[in-house]
């Protein structure tokens, strides 16, 4: 038996597993923004049930998630009320995820918490 050197078809598997490497890519890249998005509001709940009445500390500790998670959050993009006995978290920000500078796509971010 003689094989060629292509007919076992090596090349086709190679261009299959480069293009599920490259859809695992960008799936990971995209999901990115969201999963820090949950993350911040997970922490926010916790924070909201611990940190009763004080509202600095609850926007300070909120600040200090989202500088460790990455997030472009800005303090006048935070805005931490109290009304009638509810603590409302409201706080808005975009994040751009950059494809090598050939694809851009921006996700705007809108967390609104309660407790």
């Amino acid at each position: 038996m003689n094989r060629r050197k292509f007919e076992g078809g090596y090349i086709k598997g190679f261009f299959i597993l480069l293009l599920l490497a490259a859809i695992v890519f960008v799936l990971v890249s995209l999901g990115k923004p969201y999963f820090r998005y949950y993350q911040l509001g997970s922490y926010t709940r916790d924070v909201l049930k611990s940190e009763i009445g004080n509202l600095e500390m609850i926007s300070e500790r909120i600040m200090t998630e989202a500088k460790t998670l990455k997030i472009p959050l800005e303090e006048e993009n935070l805005e931490v009320t109290l009304d009638n006995k509810i603590i409302r978290v409201n706080a808005v920000w975009s994040e751009t995820v950059d494809f090598w500078g050939y694809y851009q796509k921006q996700f705007d971010f809108n967390m609104k918490e309660e407790y």
